[in-house]
């Protein structure tokens, strides 16, 4: 599967710098945990992760689709990687 980037997203108001303290190299406990969706690199890889882990088409368009449904309501107060991987799974085809 190819690796999607930053020019692959739909919308461009992500912020493009990390929080301080915050490296997108490297991935501390609470990085694994949670996920910044204002955050360009952290969308970016969850998006990239979603489609490589899951049976949907490995196509930009799949990539997409999760950025999507990370941008609905319903997902604004969700934060903690696996429920938010559950959210787009259950939500997969609503968009």
């Amino acid at each position: 599967m190819n690796e999607f980037d930053e020019n692959d997203l739909v919308n461009k108001d992500y912020e493009n710098t990390t929080t301080q303290g915050d490296n997108p190299d490297y991935t501390a406990i609470r990085d694994r945990e949670r996920v910044n969706k204002k955050e360009r690199y952290e969308v970016v890889y969850f998006c990239n992760a979603f489609v490589k882990g899951y049976q949907v088409p490995k196509t930009k368009e799949s990539f997409q689709k999760v950025e999507k449904i990370l941008r609905l309501p319903q997902a604004s107060n969700i934060v903690m990687r696996e429920e938010l991987k559950n959210f787009v799974a259950q939500n997969w085809n609503k968009i």
